[in-house]
C-alpha cells in the first residue's frame, strides 16, 4: 500500500511535471506570438485587411445610423490621429469604431492597398489625411505628393463605383486635412485649390460626370499637438453625425456596407488599373487647357478673316498667313503638351484634341477658301460685264470677238494672281479646278452678254437717246438764199422731160426742158392757148436763227 501510494504520488508528480513542462512550452511561444501579433496590428483591432487583399469582417456590430469616420494615414511619418503607430503590412483596419487605412507612397501599390483606399472612398462619411506638411504644399508641390496620390486614388474610385452608378449613396463626403503648423491660414486656401484642381483633372481622365462642390466639403485643420488631433477627431464625429442624420440613406451594419462595397470593387476591376501618379492627371488638364488656349487663338485669326469674307472681299496673301498660322498653331499645342506625349493614358487624349485641333483649324481654313474663292469669281464676273457694257455699240462688229477675247485674257490673268496668294496647298486648297471653272464661266457671260437684260436695257436707250435728240441752239443769224427755177417748154407732145440743178452757197438754180407745147391736154391747162416756151420762177429764201 505504501509502495502504491508512493508510486502513484510519483506517478502523479510526474505527470504534473511534464504537464507543467509542456504548458511552459506551449505558453512561451504562444506568448511570443501573442507580443509579435500585437505589435503587427498596432494599427488597431481587429484587422480588416491585409497585405492578401482578403477582406476580414469578424468584427462588433457596428451601425453606421452615425456616420462612418476614416483615417488615412502617411506611411513613413508619424501618426498624431492614432493612439499607436501603424503597421505598413496591415492596409485596413478598424480602431475606436474608426477605419485606419493605410495612404498611397509614391512607389508602386499593391491590389490591396489600391482595394483599401477604394473600399474607404466609398463607405466613409468623413475621410480624415493625416501626415501632410508645409513642405508638401508649398516646396515639393502638391501633385508630385504621396497625399495627391492618395485623393487621386479616391476620386478615381468613387467616380467610377458610386457617382457613375445609379444608387442613390452618391452623397457628400467631408475632407478633412491635417497640416502639421500652427496655423493653417496661409496654406488653406491654396490647399483646397490644389485638391479641387487634382478632381477635376480626375474627371477629365476618367471621363466621368460629376462636381467637386456637390460631392466634397473641404476642412483643413491644424494638428500640431496632441490636443489639436483630439480636437480634429471629435471635429470629424461630430460632421460624420450630421452628414448621417440628414441622409436619406437607410441605416446597415458596416460590415455589410464593406462586404457590398469590396463585391462592386471586385466586379469593376478597379483594382487592376494601374494606379499612375498624380501628374498624370494634371497631364489631362495640361492638354484640355492647351487646346482651349490654341482653339481661341486661331478663332480669333479666323474671325477677321470671316469679317472680310461676309463683306464680299478677300483676303491678301491668305494662303501664307493660313498656312503660318496653322503652323504655329499646332507646333504651339505640341510644345506645351510635349510631356504628356510620353504617359501612355495621356497620348491617346492628347492625341485626340491635337485632332479635334487640326481639324477646326483646317475646316475653318477650307471655309474662308470657298467663300473668297466666289468672291473673287463675283468680282471678275461684274468686272467683265461692266466692260463689255461700257464699250457696247462702240466698236465695230468686225473687232468685237477679238476685243472679247482680249477682256477673257485680261481677266483671266488678274483672276490668277490672286488665286497664287489664295490657295493654300498644304490642305490641297489649289487654283487649278477654280481657274477652270472661271475660264467657262467668262466664255459664257461674252457669249450671252448681248442677249442679257443689260446689253437690251442699254440698246433700247441708245434707241430713245437718237430718237429724242433735239438740235443745239446756235449763234443768232440771218442768212438769204436765192432760188432761181427755170422751164423750157418747146414744141412737142412730151417725148422728152429732163432737169438740172446747181446750188452754190445758200442759192441754188434749177433748169428744166418739157417738150409739151403742143400737147392738148397742157393747151387744156392754159386755157386753151400754148404755155411760154421759157417759165422763171424766182424764190427768195430768208433763214433766221435766233
Amino acid at each position: 500500500m505504501i509502495r502504491r501510494s508512493l508510486s502513484s504520488r510519483t506517478m502523479l508528480s510526474a505527470v504534473t511535471l511534464c504537464l507543467g513542462f509542456l504548458a511552459s512550452f506551449s505558453f512561451v511561444p504562444s506568448n511570443a506570438k501573442a507580443t509579435s501579433s500585437s505589435s503587427s496590428s498596432s494599427i488597431g483591432s481587429p484587422i480588416l485587411m491585409d497585405t492578401s487583399g482578403g477582406l476580414r469582417l469578424k468584427i462588433p456590430t457596428i451601425p453606421t445610423n452615425e456616420g462612418v469616420v476614416a483615417i488615412i494615414t502617411s506611411p513613413g511619418s508619424i501618426q498624431s490621429l492614432l493612439t499607436a503607430q501603424s503597421n505598413d503590412d496591415n492596409v485596413l483596419a478598424l480602431e475606436d469604431n474608426r477605419l485606419i487605412c493605410r495612404g498611397a507612397t509614391l512607389q508602386s501599390m499593391t491590389a490591396a492597398q489600391k482595394s483599401a483606399l477604394a473600399l474607404t472612398s466609398l463607405v466613409a462619411t468623413v475621410i480624415v489625411m493625416d501626415g501632410i506638411t508645409i513642405g508638401d504644399i508649398l516646396a515639393a508641390g502638391w501633385k508630385n505628393t504621396r497625399h495627391a496620390r492618395t485623393l487621386t486614388a479616391l476620386f478615381r474610385a468613387r467616380l467610377a463605383l458610386d457617382v457613375s452608378s445609379s444608387s442613390s449613396s452618391s452623397e457628400k463626403q467631408t475632407l478633412v486635412l491635417c497640416v502639421k503648423t500652427d496655423s493653417v491660414e496661409s496654406v488653406g486656401s491654396t490647399l483646397m485649390a490644389e485638391v479641387k484642381a487634382l478632381f477635376e483633372a480626375t474627371v477629365v481622365e476618367t471621363k466621368a460626370s460629376g462636381s467637386f462642390d456637390d460631392l466634397y466639403t473641404v476642412v483643413v485643420k491644424s494638428v500640431s499637438s496632441k490636443p489639436e488631433a483630439e480636437e480634429v477627431l471629435t471635429i470629424a464625429k461630430d460632421l460624420a453625425a450630421e452628414i448621417a442624420s440628414s441622409s436619406s440613406s437607410e441605416s446597415s451594419i458596416l460590415a455589410s456596407v464593406l462586404q457590398e462595397a469590396n463585391e462592386r470593387i471586385k466586379e469593376s476591376g478597379i483594382t487592376t488599373v494601374a494606379l499612375d501618379p498624380p501628374h498624370i492627371a494634371h497631364a489631362f488638364v495640361a492638354v484640355s487647357n492647351a487646346h482651349a488656349k490654341q482653339a481661341k487663338s486661331a478663332r480669333a485669326k479666323i474671325a477677321t478673316w470671316k469679317s472680310r469674307a461676309v463683306r464680299g472681299l478677300w483676303t491678301d496673301g491668305f494662303g501664307a498667313e493660313a498656312e503660318a498660322m496653322r503652323k504655329r498653331i499646332l507646333s504651339s499645342f505640341d510644345s506645351e503638351t510635349l510631356s504628356a506625349a510620353g504617359l501612355p493614358l495621356v497620348a491617346p487624349y492628347r492625341l485626340e484634341k491635337r485632332n479635334q485641333l487640326a481639324a477646326l483649324v483646317d475646316s475653318s481654313i477650307a471655309d474662308l477658301f470657298s467663300t473668297q474663292v466666289k468672291n473673287l469669281e463675283s468680282r471678275t464676273l461684274k468686272r467683265l460685264h461692266a466692260q463689255l457694257l461700257k464699250r457696247f455699240d462702240k466698236i465695230p462688229v468686225e473687232e468685237v470677238p477679238s476685243e472679247n477675247a482680249a477682256s477673257i485674257r485680261a481677266a483671266m490673268f488678274s483672276f490668277d494672281n490672286i488665286m497664287n496668294e489664295l490657295e493654300v496647298p498644304s490642305l490641297s486648297l489649289t487654283k487649278t479646278k477654280a481657274c477652270r471653272e472661271m475660264e467657262a464661266k467668262l466664255t459664257d457671260e461674252v457669249a450671252t452678254f448681248d442677249d442679257s437684260p443689260a446689253a437690251q436695257i442699254k440698246r433700247m436707250k441708245k434707241v430713245t437717246e437718237v430718237t429724242n435728240k433735239e438740235k443745239k441752239p446756235g449763234q443768232r443769224s440771218i442768212d438769204f438764199g436765192l432760188d432761181l427755177v427755170a422751164v423750157l417748154r418747146p414744141d412737142g407732145y412730151g417725148s422728152l422731160q429732163g432737169y438740172a440743178g446747181y446750188n452754190l452757197g445758200g442759192s441754188s438754180i434749177t433748169f428744166g426742158i418739157h417738150n409739151d407745147a403742143d400737147d392738148p391736154q397742157t393747151i387744156a391747162q392754159f386755157g386753151g392757148v400754148r404755155p411760154p416756151l421759157l417759165r422763171v420762177q424766182p424764190k427768195l429764201r430768208v433763214d433766221i436763227e435766233m
